[in-house]
């Protein structure tokens, strides 16, 4: 009988099936014709080219050779729609050059998982594959191609060996906002897009995250974002209102408006945030290894804060969210579980994206009073850390070093986190350095110079970040800011600073100064 023409992906090139002669399903394995299969005008860029062979169609991979798998319409169909699944998740070359377009990752364990459910499919259908021996089926080169995308080395790993706890022969430095509008460069794009263009246009965020990199030589970029890019996923709509900043739609006034949030996934995530994972994939490519790439989330309690109160806090001191804690104290916790669960699908998909550290932002932190924060914020916090390294693992990911930024209440709070999972704790300039290393022996500490200082002369900025790092010591800490830059701060003297973090801690680990 004759078999049903396979259903494909309408991006694929296909040519017209003759009339088959061979039945199906003869043999378990058919060996491939004696003719080589049709030339393809470019084989690095061409997608899949689709010919007949005895009637059926073949599947023709010319990276690897003489792959020519035969299989029935069922199984075609099957395989067309797991390729375009794979569109979005991140695969290197071997697939982007099949779909014809930018792909996202997936771990080896998930495509084997996929690749097995495939196989009895095709096994059930009678797939049959050439005797070559170089020739893998599609479910094989699924598994083989399916790793992380392919990013130049790392030449400065400062930052991650600090991260991890190792020697460094300097502190490394990078800052809070450091893309900012403080840089006339940045003011090019700033001045001529809104905020919301910037962050959901790759190739604008690209270089806006670069862009502090290649003026001073940092450790370190961050992505360019928000920690708000993450509400519209959950169902919460918002907006940046000129002189008042991010503004929520419709915030949640009671339990009843619970309704309105939506759980997260992994799949939500790559679908509505795909322009952070791909601004990511482009800078971790356009760095070529100069510094670490950061990713970074709000933390819980501080997204249920814009929830609530539909607001920034320097305006509100954020009552109406304190007070929903106070008054729905099971409605916040099961709000929090739902936001920590986006939290994480978040962070490992940025790490599957090319983060090769992730900080969570708890900018809300010292809105909370000691006791609110135990119980509303650092369990949540803790969660977090341990989940995004065990779906790492789990994953087969690289397990990234992973930081924290209670900013506010690092005072109370710094013994408790001392005993999560975190790699890093980032510290605001409220609490004195030596104090921090008594509280939390264990863990990379990472800040703090008051921000105001780099308002400063040259001078004195020298003599405050000399006394920071004799404080700290170069070892197990990053140097960074108590909070941000500011947009009104000379790029002149936020460069002082960098400089002199590294001079001078090369100068104390006794590191000669290249010429």
């Amino acid at each position: 009988p004759t078999p049903p023409t396979p259903i494909l992906p309408s991006d694929l090139k296909t040519r017209p099936q003759p009339t088959p002669t061979t039945p199906p399903h003869t043999t378990p394995y058919h060996r491939t014709p004696s003719r080589r299969p049709t030339p393809i005008a470019d084989p690095n860029t061409t997608d899949f080219d689709l010919t007949p062979i005895e009637s059926w169609p073949r599947w023709n991979i010319p990276r690897f050779g003489r792959c020519i798998p035969t299989m029935s319409a069922h199984s075609s169909l099957l395989l067309a729609l797991w390729f375009h699944f794979l569109a979005f998740e991140r695969v290197e070359a071997g697939l982007t050059q099949l779909l014809r377009k930018p792909v996202r990752a997936v771990s080896a364990s998930h495509a084997s998982e996929a690749s097995m459910r495939i196989r009895q499919v095709l096994d059930r259908d009678g797939w049959r594959k050439t005797t070559s021996r170089r020739c893998r089926g599609p479910t094989e080169i699924l598994v083989m191609r399916a790793g992380a995308e392919e990013f130049p080395e790392l030449k400065n790993d400062l930052l991650i060996r600090a991260a991890r706890g190792e020697e460094t022969e300097r502190v490394p430095i990078w800052m809070h906002r450091q893309a900012g509008r403080y840089l006339p460069e940045f003011r090019e794009f700033s001045d001529k897009f809104p905020f919301m263009h910037r962050c959901s246009t790759p190739e604008i965020a690209t270089r806006l995250t670069i862009q502090p990199v290649e003026r001073y030589g940092l450790d370190a970029a961050i992505v360019f974002s928000d920690i708000l890019v993450l509400l519209p996923p959950l169902g919460i709509e918002w907006g940046m209102v000129k002189g008042k900043g991010p503004v929520v739609s419709e915030p949640i006034d009671t339990p009843e408006d619970l309704v309105r949030v939506k759980p997260v996934g992994s799949a939500d995530v790559r679908q509505e945030l795909s322009y952070v994972m791909e601004t990511l994939t482009r800078a971790r490519k356009e760095l070529e290894g100069r510094a670490t790439l950061i990713g970074f989330s709000g933390a819980p309690w501080t997204l249920l804060g814009y929830m609530v109160q539909g607001e920034g806090a320097k305006s509100t001191a954020a009552v109406k969210a304190k007070g929903f804690l106070y008054q729905y104290p099971e409605a916040s916790h099961e709000l929090l579980k739902t936001i920590t669960d986006a939290v994480v699908a978040y962070l490992v998909e940025q790490v599957k994206a090319g983060a090769q550290m992730v900080q969570v932002f708890d900018s809300w932190a010292g809105e909370l009073t000691p006791s609110l924060y135990s119980e509303f914020s650092t369990p949540y916090l803790k969660d977090v850390a341990a989940r995004v390294k065990q779906e790492l693992r789990e994953q087969g990911l690289p397990v990234v070093p992973v930081s924290v930024f209670p900013k506010g209440a690092a005072s109370h709070v710094l013994k408790d986190l001392s005993e999560s999972e975190y790699d890093v704790i980032s510290l605001d300039e409220g609490i004195d350095p030596i104090v921090a290393r008594s509280q939390a022996p264990n863990k990379v500490l990472q800040g703090n110079l008051d921000p105001a200082v780099l308002y400063l002369p040259k001078e004195v900025i020298q003599k405050e970040s000399r006394k920071m790092i004799d404080k700290f010591g170069t070892q197990k800490y990053i140097a960074n800011l108590g909070y941000a830059v500011d947009k009104s701060m000379d790029p002149e003297l936020v460069g002082a600073f960098v400089r002199e973090v590294h001079s001078y801690s090369e100068e104390k680990n006794k590191v000669p100064v290249a010429a």
